[in-house]
């Protein structure tokens, strides 16, 4: 009986300092979602919504077919879109590198978010970069991804929203707001209605 008890003890602290670095990760939670080839054919399936770090939505995604055990893991090389739960990303170039931003307007004008963290860690707090183009415009740079500055985004926002000027009059000059900057790009899309949502 003594030997046994011995034993267990030498085993239960064994498993615990074995432990003592691994980081603790919950299981993969999956929902219905969807990722559009490089062909341009739309693959529906299950996404992993709970990836081990937050930013991990702007490097790659897990993907599950329903036919499928295991997850594959995908990068903006390999596709050109994702989107689950209300949420889309799309691939995007930036500094001669592929990565997804998450679309949050669409129409004439698009508004993107990307987030990223400083640190490696997973406990780092992400820093968000946005930028916005606009599909119609006379001026090539103004069609391309350009950043929006937090501090300057009205002034940055004038030469996308120049055929109108009252919703951008509207925006508050001195506190940059997502959501009222998506709303604004919204409503000034709804004056543009292409149908085109890429």
């Amino acid at each position: 009986m003594k030997n046994i008890l011995i034993f267990l003890m030498f085993n239960s602290s064994f498993l615990a300092f074995a432990q003592k670095n691994k980081i603790a990760t919950m299981e993969p939670i999956y929902a219905n979602g969807y990722y559009v080839s490089l062909k341009g054919d739309t693959i529906r399936g299950k996404i992993q919504v709970n990836p081990p770090a937050a930013d991990d939505f702007y490097k790659h995604f897990y993907f599950k077919d329903v036919r499928a055990k295991k997850p594959k893991l995908f990068a903006p090389q390999r596709v050109l879109a994702y989107g689950f739960d209300n949420k889309d990303f799309v691939m995007v170039n930036l500094d001669r590198k592929k990565v997804f931003v998450e679309r949050l307007a669409t129409g004439r004008l698009r508004f993107y978010e990307l987030k990223y963290s400083e640190k490696a860690d997973l406990t780092a707090s992400l820093e968000s970069v946005y930028y916005i183009k606009d599909t119609q415009a006379e001026k090539d740079e103004l069609k391309q991804l350009n950043k929006l500055s937090t501090k300057y985004y009205k002034k940055n926002l004038k030469p996308f929203m120049k055929d109108q000027p009252a919703i951008w009059d509207d925006l508050d000059k001195f506190n940059f707001n997502e959501q009222n900057i998506i709303s604004a790009v919204n409503e000034f899309n709804a004056y543009y209605n292409t149908g085109d949502n890429n």
